[in-house]
């Protein structure tokens, strides 16, 4: 919605995100366009999933050199 009423770019966006990935969070991510969501926590299954098929780079557990990639690691640098 925030992209079609004011043609706002969130393609080179990420959001770091301090709890677990449920579907109702990624879909709004998915649909704002925003391609990244990291955490500090693992993503639910649902959440993976609604990721997956939007096409959202889920990172988790993330700690001081370390991480997890659930979907899309072509995003992410290692």
């Amino acid at each position: 919605m925030l992209q079609q009423e004011k043609k706002l770019d969130f393609s080179n966006s990420y959001i770091i995100y301090s709890g677990r990935m449920p579907a109702d969070m990624v879909i709004k991510i998915v649909r704002s366009g925003i391609p990244l969501l990291a955490s500090n926590a693992a993503p639910s299954f649902s959440g993976y999933s609604v990721a997956e098929k939007g096409n959202v780079t889920l990172v988790g557990f993330i700690r001081e050199d370390r991480f997890n990639v659930y979907t899309h690691w072509d995003r992410v640098i290692f």
